[in-house]
């Protein structure tokens, strides 16, 4: 975190529970709860600042949906819906456990926080692993307990898109209430009313509209004017409040030194006063807000605006290396790498001339269990392996060793695969 405009930044630990948290208490009652103690799965996936109450919220994906407030200084553990429910209320006797799935069947998707929100009117929105959830300012009692209500998909045009709610942005509009923007996705083995794409309310989740469907939409990020998807197939933009989207697949680099291999895949996307930035597999977009407009041309000739972006600079075959910087050929990061918290592993190697660049990786019984392909311009490249099989099946937790045939050679490394 920061206090003073990212000049200097400090950690803080990820918000877990003492073994001996068995309860927590809602309103009247005392619930049973499962209390994680572990940090893999619990890292902070997004957080949102309610400044009307001093007050931050986190969600943390097993560790659930947590607040921390200046009075309390300390992070508490919000009780959410069991999804079973739609609605609970401290107000209303209940008996549920809290807690996200367990190996023994116990636990609820709806306790496995993906993103969170506070929007204009002081409303909390918490996007999980079952819906979305939201409370109001008038949903909160006298001991601080809120009231929430669970949206889900349930197939009609007026719900949700898809289950999984990756991403949430409140869009700044001159009348009436802002809009929230609502990423989802699909949850594999879920039902067939379920589909990824892009839902909105508009009136505080009174009534939702579907203004993206089919796309895996992996984040949202809104301006008065425009509304950005970050999906697996590129930026989608669109500057008519998702009636029509133009999607950004290729991008210009201003700096000549650096080149952005193949189509954009953007995992995230924010906006800032001064800029747009866009997460990708291949690094870090930033494009100044003045030239935002540009990525909705008027004509379809028009020259593409340049972004900058930011990589890596951990050189492969370094000129002086170092114990920080060794003299390698290939490495990879994360390492190790846990599918659960990191999302990808990515391969980086030297490409002496552009050319296809072939990727293999075996279990430690040397059978090959993926093969990747990349056309890359000469320079230090990467490529990125989600841990899956050829089949789109996680692996197991072990060491794979993988090759990289690039320039008529063979660089090797290895990977530390933990679930």
């Amino acid at each position: 975190m920061s206090t003073d405009g990212g000049s200097s930044f400090s950690t803080r630990p990820v918000p877990l529970d003492d073994p001996a948290d068995t309860t927590i208490a809602y309103g009247a009652d005392t619930l049973p709860a499962v209390p994680i103690t572990q940090a893999a799965g619990s890292p902070p996936r997004d957080l949102a600042i309610e400044p009307q109450a001093d007050t931050v919220w986190t969600a943390g994906g097993r560790s659930g949906l947590r607040r921390w407030t200046a009075q309390d200084g300390a992070w508490t553990r919000a009780v959410l819906p069991p999804d079973t429910s739609t609605r609970i209320e401290p107000t209303t006797p209940t008996d549920f456990l809290v807690a996200p799935p367990q190996d023994d069947g116990r636990g609820f998707q709806n306790h496995r926080a993906l993103s969170v929100l506070v929007d204009e009117t002081g409303t909390v929105w918490a996007g999980t692993a079952a819906g979305l959830n939201r409370s109001t300012p008038g949903d909160v009692g006298p001991s601080g307990d809120r009231a929430w209500r669970l949206f889900r998909p349930d197939g009609t045009p007026n719900s949700l898109t898809g289950q999984l709610v990756l991403g949430l942005a409140e869009q700044p509009r001159p009348d009436g209430r802002n809009p929230v923007w609502i990423a989802t996705l699909r949850a594999d083995g879920g039902s067939v009313l379920q589909r990824s794409g892009l839902t909105v309310t508009p009136d505080g989740g009174e009534t939702f509209r579907q203004p993206l469907i089919g796309e895996q939409v992996n984040d949202v990020a809104a301006r008065r004017a425009r509304v950005y998807a970050a999906t697996e197939n590129g930026l989608f933009v669109s500057g008519t409040q998702g009636r029509t989207w133009r999607t950004v697949e290729e991008v210009s680099i201003a700096d000549e030194s650096q080149a952005f291999p193949g189509e954009v895949t953007a995992r995230s996307v924010e906006v800032t006063p001064a800029a747009l930035w866009v997460g990708t597999t291949k690094g870090l977009l930033r494009l100044d807000r003045a030239d935002e407009p540009r990525l909705l041309p008027d004509e379809p000739d028009a020259p593409r605006p340049e972004w900058q972006l930011f990589r890596t600079e951990v050189p492969v075959n370094p000129d002086e290396p170092t114990e920080q910087v060794p003299d390698v050929e290939t490495y990879a990061y994360p390492n190790p790498f846990v599918p659960s918290r990191d999302d990808a592993v990515r391969i980086v190697y030297d490409v002496p001339e552009p050319q296809t660049v072939k990727v293999s990786i075996y279990d430690f019984g040397m059978n090959r269990v993926r093969t990747l392909e990349e056309q890359e311009p000469a320079g230090q490249q990467e490529i990125v392996w989600d841990g899956t099989d050829a089949s789109g099946l996680r692996l197991p937790t072990g060491t794979y060793l993988y090759t990289v045939e690039v320039g008529g050679t063979t660089v090797r490394g290895k990977i530390l695969l933990s679930n």
